[in-house]
């Protein structure tokens, strides 16, 4: 066990400097973006094609912008929905340190930015909303945590550092339980296990999403590299996870009710398109 625990700590240690630079690099768009135009952009008739997009961006901090627009009635159901289909969180992000082969990668993001926006847009015309007076964030608000930082050493290095480090913790911990239960049960009992279950992966995969926390998308992408989950079940499971978002709204006292509903559909969608990509997979 030991040799499983080292091997935890060794294979999360090596990619802590990409997560970093990612986090920083994620820090300067968001700083060097305008969050009063993309709040405009979110309210116009475009607005599930921009979210779709800019929620594949490897950060959960715009469905957490996207909720707090949503609780205010500034954003449409259909455009949140887009947001929360399209994000993957820190599962983009540890496919891409631990080496997932790019056509999976790109394949995830453009499926998943266009059902995003099909389906956005398809929603915006059931569930119309009034649009409310506009109200932008104080400038330099971290639209993650709400906290200030004004100072570039917060912006660039602090604040990164310390997303990074939650994310190497998580890693560490689900890169731990993984290599034991692969220890304890076998790697051949496992991938006969994924294959009997392949038709289920979506159901499953999806429920791990809808944990609002980035551990989930974490542990799917893990699941995924390690062999353990395919690919129906990643696409499912990071499309019903929006990170921390749904929080946003679990908290709002008018919006406590809907954020059940939004729940139920977006796990509802998100194992429609696993179920779609199983379907394409048997047919190619």
């Amino acid at each position: 066990m030991w040799d499983v625990l080292l091997d935890a700590f060794l294979d999360s240690i090596k990619i802590f400097p990409f997560i970093l630079l990612i986090y920083i690099l994620m820090e300067a768009i968001e700083h060097a973006g305008k969050k009063e135009s993309i709040e405009r952009i979110l309210g116009g008739p475009f607005a599930p094609a921009v979210a779709g997009f800019l929620g594949a961006v490897p950060e959960c901090g715009f469905a957490v912008m996207c909720a707090k627009l949503y609780d205010k009635g500034l954003i449409k159901t259909g455009t949140l929905i887009a947001a929360f289909l399209s994000i993957s969180d820190e599962g983009l992000i540890i496919l891409i340190t631990e080496g997932a082969k790019a056509t999976d990668i790109f394949l995830l993001l453009g499926v998943k930015i266009l059902y995003a926006i099909a389906v956005g847009e398809a929603l915006n015309l059931l569930f119309a909303k009034k649009d409310a007076a506009h109200i932008c964030p104080e400038k330099d608000d971290c639209i993650e945590c709400g906290t200030h930082h004004e100072k570039n050493l917060d912006k660039y290095f602090l604040h990164p550092l310390t997303h990074a480090t939650k994310t190497f913790l998580y890693v560490f911990v689900i890169n731990f339980a993984l290599g034991t239960v692969i220890y304890l049960v076998t790697e051949e009992s496992i991938t006969a296990f994924m294959d009997k279950s392949a038709l289920l992966q979506p159901l499953i995969a999806s429920l791990i999403g809808l944990i609002p926390n980035c551990g989930s998308s974490i542990i799917l992408a893990k699941a995924f590299t390690g062999g353990i989950l395919g690919f129906a079940g990643l696409i499912a499971g990071l499309s019903a996870n929006s990170g921390i978002g749904i929080l946003i709204l679990l908290k709002s006292k008018t919006n406590f009710r809907k954020a059940f509903v939004i729940m139920g559909l977006q796990y509802l969608l998100a194992v429609v398109l696993g179920y779609l990509v199983t379907g394409f997979i048997a047919i190619a």
